[in-house]
């Protein structure tokens, strides 16, 4: 069994969670920049919509994986942290 409260599990915890931190913000930011106004293209295509390359296109895919991939280690650091096991207390030995 895991030793819920460890030095090392509390660090794996911490780890985990600003590392879903950092791709929640890294997908907003890269979502942010795949809707932009400059993401779309100037040239009119046949019916005059402005159109959004392919590459554009997947950036705003993998943005949002990865701010539900974020959002998930967040999820599940909070849980490790608060759904530990209590301490196990120590045994008595009797001589």
């Amino acid at each position: 069994m895991v030793d819920t409260h460890s030095r090392r599990y509390l660090l794996l915890v911490r780890r985990v969670f600003w590392c879903g931190v950092l791709f929640f913000c890294l997908g907003l930011s890269a979502g942010w920049s795949a809707r932009s106004p400059r993401a779309t293209s100037g040239d009119c295509d046949p019916t005059c919509r402005p159109s959004t390359s392919t590459t554009w296109e997947v950036v705003a895919e993998a943005s949002l994986v990865s701010i539900v991939l974020g959002t998930a280690l967040a999820v599940a650091a909070f849980l490790m942290i608060t759904l530990r096991r209590p301490r196990s207390l120590p045994h008595d030995s009797k001589p």
